[in-house]
């Protein structure tokens, strides 16, 4: 199987670069990576349409597309344009297949943002970053989901064990923390539904 994945900013390509050997093994994949969600959106319906005509007239009936944004606080408003999208370029996503059909686009939101994969497992921040302890996550909501912006809670974390006191580096952040993090044990309930999403692709 081919699967391409859409995504809005290189870190998020950083992180499936770390995460998608173990999560699809066997499998061929790319990613492209866009400027931003707007970028993205914008793009979306004609690069569909475009992988309508591979899939159906070429016959690449083992294609699957893959798109993930960030939340952002407006997941709902995401996730919808993301299936609007689709639904116009006629083709069925995970959420409209009926049971045993196969689908051939994936939407997943990392809710609020990708850094609250990370917060998930906070055995992987600290390998990553030996200089972080578990009392630096004290006072720090346990549904790494929730709060509306991850990126500066995981800075303030990394900043209390001495780690990038000027300026944040999120691909750097995706790519150290995401091959040590553990899919069975990551609590982001958004993270958990994209590794439950992939393992539907079939």
């Amino acid at each position: 199987m081919q699967i391409e994945f859409l995504v809005e900013e290189i870190s998020a390509k950083a992180a499936l670069d770390q995460l998608l050997p173990r999560l699809l093994p066997g499998h061929s994949y790319r990613v492209r990576v866009f400027e931003g969600w707007q970028d993205l959106l914008g793009q979306l319906k004609a690069l569909l349409q475009g992988y309508h005509k591979r899939i159906f007239r070429e016959g690449q009936t083992d294609l699957r597309i893959v798109v993930l944004l960030d939340g952002d606080g407006i997941c709902e408003r995401r996730k919808a344009a993301l299936e609007a999208k689709a639904q116009e370029a006629g083709l069925r996503t995970k959420a409209t297949a009926g049971p045993g059909e196969v689908f051939h686009v994936l939407n997943r939101i990392a809710v609020q943002e990708l850094e609250a994969w990370w917060l998930g497992d906070r055995e992987a921040i600290m390998a990553a970053y030996p200089g972080v302890k578990p009392h630096h996550f004290k006072g720090i909501d346990r549904e790494p989901d929730a709060p509306l912006k991850p990126n500066e809670i995981l800075w303030g974390v990394l900043k209390q064990g001495r780690y990038f006191p000027t300026g944040k580096r999120k691909t750097q952040w995706a790519t150290d923390i995401g091959q040590h993090v553990d899919p069975a044990r990551n609590t982001s309930a958004s993270f958990r539904y994209f590794c439950e999403g992939l393992a539907a692709l079939r």
